[in-house]
């Protein structure tokens, strides 16, 4: 009996998921979508599976957002690559700022190193790390702090940093990156400790208008790469936009929701 009703049950149906994608992050993802459903204003969304090569883009991934400080990791990324060929040579000094802006995204620290070895030229750098779209919002007068992206930008620039750039410049990305403050422990933080995750998050008050954004990595051996661009359109304030970027990573790496993070902006 047990034989014919094994023979005659059907088989489980396959999961709709992009290819490349495990059935399991597939629904992590429809999981995404009902969250965000209804949600105020704009976001772009890229998850990459850097073991499969499959990439799950939300609609407005490739839309423009004010980089705000995730524009440090890729300036960060450029001094390390100009100082290991012999362009530029980094001093005692310059390894503290480097720390403090990968850190606790200190604003002044960028300043000085983009005072230092920085200028329009970064423009063309950074394309080649896979930031096409990027752009500077004052070309006149070319500054980290001035610029737009897109969450595909982003995505590309930690696929880069994770694949592309020398071991010792990337074994020292990433551990700065898993150990940022409090500042920066939300966005891909959200992921969770189990899932070892790093990140560079960026924040900026538009008159009134609160972007936030963050790029970064989670799974085993850094297996995804995520990054997420949200503008609020007025609706909300800082707090409301960490809170949906935290949620969105602990929605694919933990299957629900996270705590919310309690930082407080800085100036």
């Amino acid at each position: 009996a047990s034989a014919s009703a094994a023979a005659t049950t059907p088989p489980a149906a396959p999961c709709q998921a992009p290819d490349g994608l495990s059935c399991a992050m597939a629904a992590r993802i429809r999981l995404v979508q009902q969250y965000l459903a209804g949600r105020p204003g704009q976001i772009g969304i890229v998850l990459h599976d850097r073991q499969t090569g499959a990439t799950w883009s939300s609609p407005a991934a490739g839309q423009d957002f004010p980089a705000a400080s995730t524009v440090k990791l890729a300036m960060v990324t450029d001094l390390l690559l100009r100082n290991g060929s012999g362009q530029i040579h980094l001093g005692g000094g310059d390894w503290n700022l480097i720390e403090a802006a990968l850190h606790a995204s200190s604003d002044h620290a960028a300043d000085l190193l983009w005072q230092a070895y920085e200028g329009p030229g970064f423009l063309a750098r950074i394309r080649g790390f896979g930031m096409g779209s990027a752009f500077f919002t004052t070309p006149a007068a070319p500054y980290w702090g001035f610029m737009d992206c897109s969450a595909s930008d982003l995505d590309r620039l930690m696929n880069f940093v994770l694949g592309r750039i020398p071991a010792g410049a990337r074994v020292y990305l990433t551990r700065h990156l898993q150990h940022v403050a409090p500042i920066q422990q939300w966005g891909v933080w959200g992921a969770g400790p189990a899932s070892h995750p790093g990140n560079k998050d960026g924040w900026e008050d538009d008159s009134g208008t609160w972007i936030t954004s963050t790029v970064g990595f989670a799974g085993p051996g850094a297996r995804y790469t995520l990054a997420i661009m949200y503008d609020t359109a007025g609706a909300r304030g800082f707090h409301y936009g960490t809170v949906t970027l935290s949620e969105v990573a602990a929605l694919l790496f933990q299957g629900h929701l996270g705590p919310e993070p309690t930082v407080t902006a800085t100036p």
